[in-house]
């Protein structure tokens, strides 16, 4: 329910429709979560520095046509997002691993990095703090989850709960972690290997750039603002 007060189940159910609580199976989803699995063996084994990774976008909310993509969502230890990046895209490109390309329509079941995150700066910016946004946030299908990371991205965006707070409060309650200021020491070799990777690749994608959000430590390559990807 859109609403900052959080809601019981007993009245949840009081203002909303029982059928529309009653979940259709969707023929797609567990397709094309299997898809993700299966390459998030391979990148367990081969990025040590990926400290999430999860599903967004349609097959996250339960519902995805047969032609959807799979939208990713990843987040890297500090200061090791565009590494990261750039190995990743050698990775898919010499094992053949179907990826949507920039600016081209989707196709059914390639992967879509489309959210980067390193773990400095998890708080969505200002102009994604949507309700949209929220929705992606609370129905993310986390795969890879190291160090609690989710827990702190949740924790992070507290925001959310001012549009979705019977979601986020339960997706928040048994997270034991306190909300806290992310003071990591600064490796000043990792911020210097990020930035010669950062510039390269945001060199490459600048004449293409339109409404995406993309810095140091934070990358979405989607052009809808509202949207967490």
């Amino acid at each position: 329910m859109i609403s900052n007060k959080v809601y019981s189940k007993e009245e949840i159910k009081k203002n909303i429709d029982i059928n529309l609580l009653v979940k259709l199976p969707n023929p797609w989803k567990e397709n094309k979560i299997s898809k993700a699995k299966g390459l998030v063996y391979f990148l367990k084994k081969h990025f040590k520095e990926i400290l999430f990774l999860g599903i967004s976008g349609s097959v996250a909310s339960g519902h995805p046509k047969k032609n959807d993509d799979i939208d990713l969502v990843i987040i890297t230890k500090q200061n090791r997002l565009w590494l990261t990046r750039f190995k990743l895209r050698i990775f898919i490109f010499l094992n053949k691993i179907p990826h949507r390309k920039y600016g081209q329509k989707e196709i059914r079941d390639e992967f879509c990095f489309n959210l980067w995150l390193d773990e400095k700066e998890l708080k969505l910016p200002k102009e994604k703090q949507t309700l949209q946004s929220a929705t992606d946030l609370i129905m993310v299908i986390p795969l890879i989850n190291k160090q609690n990371i989710y827990e702190k991205f949740l924790l992070e965006n507290d925001w959310s709960k001012k549009y979705l707070a019977t979601g986020y409060y339960q997706k928040t309650k048994d997270i034991k972690t306190k909300k806290e200021k992310f003071n990591m020491k600064q490796n000043w070799l990792d911020g210097l290997l990020n930035k010669a990777f950062f510039w390269p690749q945001y060199w490459y994608m600048r004449k293409k750039i339109t409404l995406e959000i993309i810095n140091l430590h934070q990358a979405f390559f989607h052009k809808r603002n509202d949207r967490m990807k």
